[in-house]
């Protein structure tokens, strides 16, 4: 199983879209477990706290890069800002944006988001929202990053 796939059966076992993708790649965190990352990532569905502002998907690749190449000091913090944004251009480059609203053109008053539980074995095989898309897409591009610079073999 790919970390798309992983990414994917989180985000259908009741995660939101930052959970699910930063989830994917828990197994790359030394010393932090997949709960505190999950726990870490926790307010960022829906646009961080449902305002569909930043895409959760985009947020969990940001999650991802922290864990595994992040910064503490101010003089790296130009280099993560210049190296995480080029996974949230490529992200922009293939769905048009990084605006939660945008990608699901609502608002930030419509409170409908994918659902606040599991779904159902139904469910699963009916279920259209297009959260997986960008969460799969999020978590390619995060992979696809990670294994150019070696961090995944």
């Amino acid at each position: 199983m790919d970390y798309a796939d992983k990414a994917e059966q989180l985000f259908k076992n009741g995660l939101n879209c930052a959970q699910a993708v930063s989830g994917a790649f828990s197994d790359l965190y030394p010393g932090i477990s997949r709960e505190i990352a999950l726990n870490l990532a926790s307010p960022f569905g829906g646009g961080f706290a449902r305002k569909r502002q930043l895409c959760g998907a985009v947020s969990g690749m940001g999650i991802v890069y922290g864990m595994t190449l992040g910064t503490h000091t101010v003089d790296e913090k130009m280099d993560t800002y210049e190296k995480s944004a080029r996974m949230t251009d490529l992200f922009a480059e293939r769905y048009g944006s990084i605006i939660c609203s945008e990608l699901l053109e609502k608002t930030p008053e419509d409170t409908l988001t994918p659902r606040e539980s599991a779904l159902s074995e139904q469910d699963k095989q009916a279920y259209h929202w297009p959260c997986i898309d960008y969460v799969r897409g999020a978590a390619q591009l995060a992979e696809q990053y990670l294994s150019g610079l070696g961090i995944i073999k």
